[in-house]
């Protein structure tokens, strides 16, 4: 057996509901870090990011890999970010430039489902959209 002890939360098996919440809160978290201003860009995917004890966490985002406890201790067993490394995934979305677009020739097409009043059934119901990015450029 190797020197983690049977109480380390690594040795516990997550329920897929544990590792949601898990990654509901970490997500709020980063996009509160985010939002105060806590994430510097080092070099290439290298990331500083604050610490609520103050000092700096490296965040690796090629890697996806941080130097915070969380992340060691429960996010890499578990598959779950830590808040350092959702809070620099969202620095650097906004950083890039060229955003994905969703739209279709500057058309967004916005669908539901819709029950018919005269028959009950459900119908699909599409409407058009001007894209807002591309008409803004």
């Amino acid at each position: 057996m190797d020197d983690v002890s049977l109480a380390d939360v690594r040795h516990q098996t997550a329920t897929t509901e544990q590792r949601w919440r898990a990654i509901r809160e970490r997500t709020t978290r980063g996009m509160l870090t985010f939002n105060a201003g806590g994430v510097v860009r080092l070099e290439g995917d290298l990331w500083a990011v604050r610490s609520t004890r103050g000092g700096f966490h490296r965040v690796d985002l090629g890697a996806e890999t941080c130097t915070c406890e969380d992340f060691n201790h429960y996010g890499r067993a578990h598959g779950v970010n830590c808040r350092h490394i959702y809070a620099v995934a969202i620095a650097h979305a906004t950083r890039r430039r060229h955003r994905p677009c969703a739209c279709n020739g500057g058309w967004v097409s916005i669908g539901q489902i819709a029950l018919d009043p005269e028959t009950g059934e459900e119908a699909e119901e599409f409407a058009l959209y001007l894209c807002r990015r591309c008409a803004g450029r």
